[in-house]
């Protein structure tokens, strides 16, 4: 909307309403205006309708709740939740003390979801939307705003066993990772994160990343595999650090997989503003990745794509080289990859064709292999 800040903690009697809704089988509308929220966010249940007429703010602290505007407070598992935006947004409220993490929209433990047009705006300290040990959903029309510039600022954010969800029409715009699919911690122990299909995105970053794939190395044997992006459009804005697409498993050693991820359709900006040595692209110990149709635009002393030990890979696309600073024999590099297929047309700032990538390998490197352009 969005709507000045009210002046009055409505959290117990939004709350109430919902509950009241929920009961009756009816559908809930958040009122008009800027609705506070600073006992705790408020929470749903199963077969809630909830359509966002008025604002949500985020006012609560650090250790209080659930940090979220709207979640699964509760410990069970929920089905069918379905929010509806009618023109209000979760927003984080200004007046979050120092170091508070204000969250927007939760899906937590849902089984069958429908979120379309929903809206976030900042100062969102946290995730604008997550979605947590959730299945069975539909993501249409978000527009996502997530506001400050600090780590863990993530547009939309996939965590834990999240499977069977589709989304469309997605805009973000966040000061951490625009989109962002993870396991980090013990909450996502051993947890399977698959068959999670996203198109026609616009995910802007500040200064992290538009696109990242995280397994961390507290997580069991978890999984990431299945996942299709396409028709997507991203960039860093501001810097001066940030990566357009991060792929890392540090969990390799007991056994986490980030596998069987297509990319297609996308074009990624670096940022003339990020000035970190660094590639557009960064992959550690994935499998089967396509990159399909890429176009990978600007490059500071870095390459436009580094792998490491990274099986099955393919890319196929251009890169752009808006961003001049480094030897042209160094564009991407390999380090102990295997059964790889690089297949891309090298351009200038101007779209002028300068040359092309070539390269292929069925076994595995043992080493380290940089290649450039081999012609016009």
């Amino acid at each position: 909307m969005v709507s000045a800040l009210g002046a009055m903690d409505m959290t117990a009697a939004l709350q109430a309403d919902l509950d009241s809704a929920i009961a009756a089988r009816r559908a809930w509308s958040v009122p008009a205006g800027g609705n506070r929220l600073t006992s705790t966010g408020l929470g749903y249940g199963s077969n809630a309708i909830i359509n966002m007429v008025g604002d949500l703010y985020n006012d609560h602290g650090p250790l209080v709740g659930t940090l979220y505007c709207l979640t699964n407070r509760s410990s069970a598992r929920l089905h069918n939740v379905t929010i509806i935006g009618k023109g209000g947004s979760f927003v984080g409220a200004a007046t979050a003390p120092n170091g508070a993490t204000r969250k927007g929209l939760g899906i937590v433990k849902v089984d069958g979801f429908v979120v379309t047009g929903a809206r976030t705006d900042g100062p969102l300290t946290g995730f604008g939307m997550e979605v947590k040990d959730a299945t069975g959903g539909v993501l249409t029309g978000l527009v996502l705003n997530a506001g400050a510039n600090v780590a863990g600022a993530d547009g939309l954010h996939f965590f834990g066993a999240c499977q069977r969800v589709s989304g469309s029409n997605i805009v973000i715009s966040s000061g951490d990772d625009a989109l962002s699919f993870t396991h980090e911690n013990g909450e996502s122990m051993n947890a399977l994160m698959e068959r999670i299909t996203l198109s026609g995105l616009t995910l802007n970053s500040a200064a992290y990343s538009c696109i990242k794939f995280h397994v961390n190395a507290t997580t069991g044997k978890a999984t990431i595999r299945n996942i299709r992006l396409s028709n997507i459009k991203g960039a860093i804005l501001s810097g001066p650090t940030g990566c357009p697409l991060i792929m890392e498993n540090k969990g390799v050693a007991q056994g986490c997989v980030i596998d069987d991820v297509v990319i297609r359709d996308a074009d990624l900006t670096f940022g003339e503003k990020t000035t970190q040595d660094g590639p557009c692209a960064f992959l550690t110990d994935v499998s089967n990745v396509q990159l399909l149709n890429m176009k990978l635009r600007g490059r500071r002393r870095g390459q436009f794509l580094r792998a490491i030990r990274c099986r099955g890979l393919t890319l196929t696309g251009e890169l752009w080289e808006t961003i001049p600073g480094s030897a042209a024999g160094n564009m991407i590099q390999l380090e102990q990859c295997g059964n790889y297929r690089i297949d891309v047309i090298v351009r200038s700032a101007t779209g002028a064709r300068l040359g092309v990538i070539q390269a292929s390998n069925t076994g595995v490197d043992t080493g380290i292999r940089s290649l450039g352009i081999t012609g016009a």
